[in-house]
């Protein structure tokens, strides 16, 4: 009778000790905090490289799970955007993302189109991407080109040549389209596609509607055919910057002009030589004033 009762006593301890564990683990298992992995948005690429007004275009963006052993559960990426810039006909601005597997990427295309009258230098897009514990956004900024069509050139002038070193005047006078008023306006001017402007003129602000007149000087040194361009910069309203080319040409450098090209020492003897002749001038036409003046007190005493 003892040795059933221990023996039931062991089996009793062994199925508590078991019990225990049991329930142990089923408590972890119910407060464990739920994983889900990071996606972000790696990459994106438009349609042309570039956004142009009054053109649709397609926005692919590259999402990648950062996760290198959990993969995602479904989740939802949606965009939104400047005024200006909608979703093209019969398109949507959300995609529903099925799970990416560890370390996975996948592209998403959204169809925009961008209004003709979209005046700002880029567009900002805002990514957020969906899921059921946890939000992740993120900002692009895709340039837009602005040609021309912003301002009105009324007149211009620029010699067609020049002489190596001389000093080359031009003007420009241009009426702004924009409805708005910009802000740090300059104008530079180019040689030869270089990055570096040869000369800048800062212009200021520019109401909606104005015309401007800007004269500007530089220096062309070597001989040859060379390409001009005349170019705006602006501040938006918004802070973005933009810029305009306003002039594109070429001008002929010639030898450099003869009063550039005469050496110093040439320019101050040819200064003597002339102060000579003066000097010399001077004493002839005294000596005959002084024969006049002999002559008629000769006459006089005669």
């Amino acid at each position: 009778m003892i040795r059933k009762i221990r023996t039931l006593t062991c089996l009793l301890m062994v199925c508590g000790i078991m019990f225990l564990g049991f329930n142990k683990n089923v408590q972890a298992a119910e407060g464990e905090t739920v994983y889900e992995p990071f996606i972000v948005v790696s990459s994106y690429e438009v349609s042309d490289g570039i956004i142009t007004p009054g053109k649709s275009f397609e926005l692919t963006i590259e999402v990648e799970n950062t996760d290198t052993k959990v993969a995602t559960k479904g989740s939802i990426m949606t965009i939104s955007f400047p005024d200006g810039i909608s979703t093209a006909y019969g398109s949507s601005n959300q995609i529903y993302l099925e799970s990416l597997k560890a370390g996975e990427k996948r592209q998403v295309t959204f169809n925009l189109s961008a209004s003709s009258y979209y005046s700002r230098a880029s567009a900002p897009f805002v990514i957020n991407i969906i899921s059921e514990i946890r939000t992740n956004s993120a900002t692009i900024y895709v340039p837009v080109h602005l040609d021309n069509s912003a301002f009105k050139v009324v007149s211009q002038a620029i010699p067609e040549t020049a002489g190596a070193g001389d000093k080359i005047a031009a003007s420009l006078s241009f009426k702004s389209l924009l409805g708005e008023k910009l802000s740090n306006v300059v104008l530079s001017v180019y040689i030869d596609n270089d990055s570096t402007p040869v000369t800048t003129a800062n212009i200021g602000n520019i109401s909606a509607g104005a015309s401007k007149s800007q004269n500007v000087t530089f220096f062309i040194n070597e001989k040859g055919m060379h390409s001009v361009k005349m170019e705006l910069t602006y501040n938006l309203p918004e802070g973005d910057s933009a810029s305009a080319e306003l002039y594109s040409g070429k001008i002929q450098i010639n030898d450099p002009s003869v009063e550039n090209n005469l050496p110093v020492e040439s320019i101050q003897e040819e200064n003597i030589q002339g102060q000579d002749i003066i000097i010399i001038g001077g004493c002839l036409g005294l000596s005959v004033l002084l024969g006049i003046g002999i002559v008629l007190i000769a006459k006089k005493y005669n």
